[in-house]
């Protein structure tokens, strides 16, 4: 009994010398995986690799994320400016404006802007989401409908522009919500164009919004190591390439009317009115400019049969803003897009629209600001 108590003991010591001596293994494991991690990170950092996206600047294309334009002209088109960052990127709305730059205000917003959130007392204000067709142009249609406000009422007017270029629908349900601490007493809405064109990354935009395998917090923690983000650039770089000629459009006719009615129920339960504007086009069937195919080609890269069917395509997201608005009481349609349609109406098109057919002129801004105050005016 003596020699196998003693045969026990020795077991017993060798077995806790092993696990002793596995734990010190894995210690020492951890401090050598920990320590490589933490000579990789702050190499990547002395060699400034592996930086995360930060700024776009106001060039046409999304090669970095963000939106960017051409010399096309923020305030005249056709005016050649320096670039200056305009963008930044946010996990929320994609990218957003930058504040307090030439063109943006406090939180982003296009100028002329309020530059605090608290109104005074008999301020009327009025707040806008939508794309760059609310964002381009030296005195915007928000700001001479202001102008219109003010000079009929005598009233103190402010607008809150929370437009910015390359924003679907979407992104406008999720900008609404920075609108609300500036206390509007009333929405424009104007979207429809980047919602019905290609998703240059293959999936609509609710799908990149889905799309988060990580919580924010871990999200936010995650994007400070330059490690994560070299392998995220290695993982897009090594993802299989995406057929365009198979790709979905921004945002899908159905995904449009939801989101205009999450955003007329938002406004709804903040008891504000809200104007629904027909993004309007200079794009009418059978005659669309040969220079068009040129252009969404190459950068749409959208085939001759999806750049002849834009008119149509572009009305049927119109459509769905009408029928929105038909179910609500609280909302309106100022429907820009019918009034300049008839064929008497097409005939101006040159003075309303720039080049590119989509966006507004000064005499555009004008006529859609003098529509929005008789609609407003009758309500």
């Amino acid at each position: 009994m003596s020699k196998k108590k003693s045969q026990d003991q020795r077991d017993q010591r060798d077995q806790r010398t092993h696990e002793l001596s596995v734990r010190k293994k894995i210690v020492f494991s951890s401090v050598v995986v920990v320590g490589v991690f933490a000579l990789l990170e702050i190499g990547l950092r002395v060699a400034r690799i592996g930086e995360p996206p930060v700024i776009g600047v106001l060039r046409f294309g999304y090669e970095t994320g963000i939106p960017v334009f051409d010399s096309d002209g923020i305030e005249r088109e056709g005016e050649v400016f320096q670039d200056v960052p305009l963008f930044e990127v946010d996990p929320v709305l994609f990218w957003k404006p930058i504040a307090n730059t030439p063109f943006t205000g406090p939180a982003g917003l296009r100028l002329p802007a309020p530059t605090n959130k608290s109104k005074k007392e008999g301020v009327f204000r009025i707040g806008v989401i939508g794309d760059s067709c609310s964002f381009l142009g030296l005195n915007l249609y928000p700001n001479r409908f202001a102008e219109l406000v003010r000079e009929k009422t005598g009233r103190e007017v402010e607008v809150v522009n929370a437009s910015c270029p390359g924003y679907t629908s979407l992104q406008g349900v999720r900008r609404l919500a920075d609108v609300w601490e500036w206390q509007p007493d009333l929405i424009l809405v104007y979207f429809g164009w980047n919602d019905h064109w290609k998703s240059l990354n293959g999936e609509t935009d609710r799908d990149v919004m889905q799309r988060q395998l990580l919580s924010d917090q871990a999200r936010t923690w995650l994007g400070k190591s330059r490690i994560f983000w070299c392998l995220y650039s290695l993982r897009t770089k090594l993802a299989p390439a995406v057929s365009i000629s198979r790709a979905p459009v921004r945002v899908p006719l159905e995904d449009y009317r939801e989101n205009l009615q999450r955003i007329l129920r938002d406004a709804e339960g903040h008891g504000c009115p809200t104007i629904f504007v027909t993004a309007p086009s200079a794009y009418h069937d059978g005659q669309v400019p040969q220079w068009a195919y040129g252009f969404f080609g190459e950068f749409y890269k959208m085939s001759p049969d999806e750049v002849v069917s834009i008119p149509r395509m572009h009305e049927a997201y119109n459509d769905i803003v009408r029928d929105v608005v038909a179910s609500s009481s609280t909302a309106a349609v100022l429907d820009i897009a019918q009034q300049w349609s008839s064929p008497s109406e097409v005939q101006k098109d040159p003075e309303r629209f720039r080049g590119d057919r989509i966006h507004l002129t000064d005499p555009g801004h004008q006529e859609i600001a003098e529509q929005l105050y008789l609609l407003w005016s009758e309500e």
